[in-house]
C-alpha cells in the first residue's frame, strides 16, 4: 500500500520545464555573443546553474553570482505565475485527505526551491520539500528515514529520466509523466497526462 508519494516538481506539479531554460537566456540577454555561449553550456551542462553561470561568467568577465541570482529571481516570479498540471490540486487534495504523505524532491537548489513552494502553496501541503542537483535518490532515501517506511510504501511521480531511475534505483513505484523528458523516448511506456489518473493507485486507501 502506498503510504507516501513523492513527486518531482518541475513539469510535475507545474509546467515550468520551459522556464527554467529561459531564464538562462533571459538573464544573459545583454552580453554580446551571449546567446550563442549559453547555447552551448546548456547543450553539455557543466553541473547545476551555479555551474553554468561561472562557466558563462569566467568567459565574459562576469559575475556568476550576481547572474545566478538574477536567473533565481526570474524563475521564481515566471513559476510562481506557472500553470499547474491538469489534476495537480485534485490529487494532492486526495492525497492530504487519505492521510498520505506528501513530499517534494526536485533538482532544483533547496532554497530557491523552498522558496517557490512556500509562495505557491499553502502551509502543510507538503509534509517534506528537498532538492538539490543529482540529490534524486539521496532524497528518496531521506522521505524513507524521516517516515519510517521501505520502497514498497512509496510512489515517485515525475516526468524525467532521473525521476524514474531514481525510483528505480531504491524500488520504489514509479509513475511517468508526460511533457517531459520520458516524453522524448518511446519504449517509456503510457504516460499520464492528468494526475487524476492516478487517483485509481489510492482507492484501497479508506477516506
Amino acid at each position: 500500500m502506498i503510504r507516501c508519494v513523492v513527486f518531482d516538481f518541475d513539469g510535475t506539479l507545474v509546467m515550468s520545464n520551459a522556464i527554467k531554460r529561459e531564464g538562462f537566456f533571459a538573464v544573459t540577454a545583454a552580453v554580446a555573443g551571449g546567446r550563442a555561449a549559453m547555447d552551448a553550456l546548456l547543450a553539455d551542462p557543466p553541473g547545476d546553474r551555479y555551474a553554468i553561470f561561472a562557466a558563462f561568467a569566467a568567459r565574459f568577465g562576469l559575475d556568476a553570482g550576481e547572474l545566478a541570482e538574477a536567473y533565481g529571481a526570474w524563475c521564481e516570479a515566471a513559476i510562481l505565475a506557472a500553470p499547474e498540471r491538469d489534476g495537480a490540486a485534485h490529487l494532492l487534495a486526495r492525497l492530504k485527505r487519505d492521510g498520505i504523505r506528501i513530499w517534494i524532491n526536485s533538482a532544483t537548489p533547496e532554497a530557491p526551491l523552498r522558496s517557490v513552494v512556500a509562495r505557491r502553496y499553502p502551509a502543510g501541503t507538503f509534509d517534506g520539500v528537498l532538492g538539490g542537483h543529482g540529490r534524486k535518490v539521496p532524497n528518496l532515501l531521506a522521505v524513507m528515514r524521516s517516515e519510517g517506511l521501505g520502497p514498497e510504501d512509496l510512489l515517485m511521480v515525475g516526468d524525467g529520466f532521473d525521476d524514474r531511475d531514481a525510483a528505480a534505483e531504491i524500488g520504489c513505484a514509479f509513475a511517468g509523466l508526460d511533457r517531459g523528458t520520458l516524453a522524448a523516448r518511446p519504449d517509456c511506456g503510457d504516460l499520464v497526462a492528468d494526475l487524476r489518473e492516478l487517483e485509481t493507485l489510492f482507492d484501497e486507501v479508506p477516506a
